[in-house]
């Protein structure tokens, strides 16, 4: 197979990237002293083990451009290239390596990993794009609402296609899995509500274009990165944004979409996954699809385009507290209530229990009181008797007295009397 520096430039779709890696081959060619053709027979022929060859001598050899890549970054550090231009004009040599399958694996600990923060790019934040969409037409807002979503890098995002969208008739925020072009790895991205709703409005009026890309150029491209740059520095003009001299470029989106990721609390790797930045392979087993969408939720808190949205969102979030709360308070009643229910019936039996005794108690009262009614009749009805007895007694008594006070011829002449009455009287 033929292999050409020119055919590796020409399958890269960015020209930004394109002109860079050239620049960084030149570079290392002119470093190095031999054509790239040639560098490239070299680098096939060093990860081919020869006949008789043993293990590490072919594994030495086979490190033989790692070692001279560093020696070209040391190269650049001496002529005074700053460290993240130095391992920038390393990019195109190693991505020419691996675009024809002969990656070279830069050890760790290398000085070409090294970068230093710049400060030349303009530190954006949510409050920045809120000012822009503003000031924006449908297509810049849809653009704004989609960067900030999915933190893709330019080459990603230009690239989308309107096929490449699901429907968005699902339940937000609705998943969108892009293949990056740099790393080939998948960026599990999601679209907002916000999102959704734009692109429901602005899709239709793309129907009449021919143009597959969802931001399309005037003819039958996706709008160029310098495009994307004159656009987001229009916006920051019009909506009375200082730059204070710095660079506004896409890639400020990513920045930002990577920083709210760690302010967020998602984390930064969970934060790499989405926007489709390699991560290691031991941290990639445990983000599955629903664990994603959950870390999209809680980033988007803090990247929320719309302030109604995110009022909204922070009322949804304080209701799922108050619901929660209410929740357990529910449980604890509904506990207490079945204790208590368990509590009354246990009583109830136990009264409807001392109710009947109290009512066969009464009953056998009732019954009693009328013996005892009985007995006070009687008693009444002795007493009278005993007193008519007792006045004639008494009336016995006296007459006993008054007889034994008469004389005796008196007593005799009375007790004859007496004999001659009952005498008298009818048997």
């Amino acid at each position: 197979m033929e292999m050409s520096v020119q055919e590796f430039l020409n399958s890269l779709s960015n020209p930004r990237t394109r002109k860079g890696y050239r620049f960084g081959l030149n570079k290392f060619i002119e470093w190095f002293g031999k054509p790239a053709e040639e560098i490239l027979a070299m680098r096939q022929e060093d990860l081919t083990q020869k006949p008789g060859e043993n293990l590490i001598e072919y594994k030495n050899r086979a490190a033989r451009f790692e070692k001279e890549i560093e020696k070209f970054h040391s190269h650049l550090i001496e002529k005074g290239y700053s460290i993240n231009s130095a391992r920038n004009m390393t990019l195109g040599i190693r991505q020419l390596f691996r675009y024809y399958q002969m990656p070279v694996t830069i050890r760790s600990g290398s000085k070409i990993s090294q970068t230093v923060q710049t400060t030349k790019n303009f530190p954006l934040t949510i409050e920045h794009v809120r000012k822009m969409f503003k000031v924006a037409n449908l297509k810049e807002r849809t653009f704004l609402s989609l960067s900030v979503d999915t933190g893709l890098r330019i080459s990603d995002f230009l690239t989308i296609k309107k096929a490449d969208l699901p429907p968005l008739d699902k339940e937000p925020p609705i998943a969108l899995t892009l293949l990056t072009q740099k790393e080939k790895i998948p960026a599990h991205c999601f679209l907002s509500q916000e999102t959704i709703d734009l692109l429901k409005t602005y899709l239709p009026t793309l129907q009449k274009k021919s143009n597959i890309y969802l931001f399309a150029s005037n003819g039958k491209s996706h709008i160029s990165d310098e495009a994307i740059s004159k656009m987001l520095n229009r916006l920051a003009e019009r909506a009375q944004i200082d730059l204070n001299g710095k660079r506004l470029t896409f890639h400020c989106f990513r920045k930002m979409f990577l920083s709210a990721s760690i302010d967020s609390g998602i984390g930064l790797t969970a934060g790499k996954k989405l926007c489709g930045k390699a991560i290691a392979r031991s941290d990639d087993t445990y983000l599955t699809t629903v664990k994603l969408q959950e870390k999209f939720v809680q980033l988007k808190r803090f990247l929320t385009i719309k302030e109604s949205a995110k009022l909204e969102s922070d009322t949804i979030e304080k209701l799922e507290k108050a619901v929660s709360k209410l929740s357990e308070e529910l449980e604890q009643q509904r506990t207490i209530t079945q204790a208590v229910t368990g509590e009354n019936l246990k009583i109830r039996k136990e009264f409807k229990e001392r109710v009947a005794e109290l009512k066969e108690e009464i009953a056998a009262a009732r019954l009693i009181g009328e013996q005892v009614a009985k007995i006070g009749e009687r008693v009444k009805k002795w007493q009278e008797e005993k007193g008519e007895l007792e006045a004639k007694l008494a009336g016995f008594e006296r007459f006993q007295q008054l007889v034994l006070e008469q004389p005796d011829e008196v007593i005799l002449e009375l007790i004859k009397d007496v004999k001659r009455q009952l005498k008298e009287q009818p048997r």
